[in-house]
């Protein structure tokens, strides 16, 4: 029972960066009913960015901070204008294919600035660990769970309490009634891509923050966030959540106790024959709607 609860645990808050990272591409796909493949890529970009802006160039957190978010809102401003609004009006194939193609770009900009091995991030949070009982975990793995849950609530409170937030809502739910309303509906997908980019940065930061800036991983772990969505329901912030815990905890679970049977590396894939079986019964995800299209 004690190994069980500590790998729970554990797999919650792994899951939480999961979850957080997944918001972007349910953001996306709501705004748009684009499933956005390059989300990997830009993961692994915007956590290469920050560790050269922080660790290669060394300038202060409060610096990174507003440099990184100039270069989200470009990359957003850039993704929406030049690749996914000249689409509009053609087959949704069209738009997917485009973000596939980015991603591609996005990996090749990545071998081209910062080849060679991976990078590390400077520690700045205490080595030691916190135990509750018999569950034990480091510091850093906390306070991963803790920027998780303040940039959810964040994100919460903007879309349930602002008015842009609410705007955006219903820019999703109909976007000809919007643009009869008066809404701008391009600037609203361009806020769009920044906040999924923004959600996909945080995400990818805590985790090269604990196992190194490394591309194929970074991009793998992106890509994980697909799993999480369609598991939890493609348009659901709550699937989201709700899968992106669950994958952790699965995976968690899988290390400890099917691992030590079979020889390591079930936790990759073990999520996924749940996530298999689970779509045999629930195919629109846990959370997701029957009118979701599928390409």
């Amino acid at each position: 029972m004690d190994l069980f609860l500590q790998l729970v645990v554990s797999g919650v808050m792994t899951g939480a960066v999961y979850a957080l990272m997944s918001l972007g591409i349910v953001i996306i796909y709501k705004a748009s009913s684009v499933f956005n493949f390059s989300h990997g890529s830009i993961v692994a970009f915007t956590s290469y960015l920050v560790w050269s802006l922080l660790v290669q160039l060394q300038f202060s957190p409060m610096l990174v901070l507003g440099l990184s978010l100039g270069v989200i809102f470009v990359m957003a401003f850039c993704i929406q204008r030049f690749i996914l609004q000249p689409l509009t009006g053609q087959p949704i194939l069209a738009a997917i294919v485009a973000t596939l193609a980015l991603a591609e770009v996005i990996n090749g900009l990545i071998t081209l600035i910062w080849p060679g091995p991976a990078r590390v991030y400077p520690k700045v949070i205490p080595s030691g660990v916190v135990q509750m009982g018999t569950v034990v975990f480091t510091w850093e793995a906390s306070l991963n769970f803790a920027i998780c849950a303040v940039a959810f609530a964040g994100f919460m409170f903007f879309f349930q309490k602002t008015k842009i937030g609410l705007t955006m809502r219903g820019t999703a739910e109909d976007h000809q009634l919007a643009r009869s309303e008066g809404v701008p509906v391009k600037r609203i997908f361009v806020l769009a891509w920044f906040i999924a980019i923004l959600m996909a940065a945080i995400g990818g930061v805590l985790m090269a923050k604990m196992h190194g800036v490394n591309q194929e991983p970074l991009i793998a772990l992106g890509m994980k966030s697909l799993s999480v969505v369609i598991l939890g329901g493609m348009e659901s912030i709550l699937g989201a959540v709700i899968g992106g815990l669950a994958i952790g905890v699965l995976e968690a679970l899988g290390a400890g106790y099917l691992d030590p049977l079979v020889g390591g590396g079930i936790e990759e894939v073990f999520p996924f024959v749940i996530l298999l079986l689970t779509l045999l019964v629930k195919p629109h995800g846990l959370f997701g709607y029957e009118r979701i299209e599928r390409v």
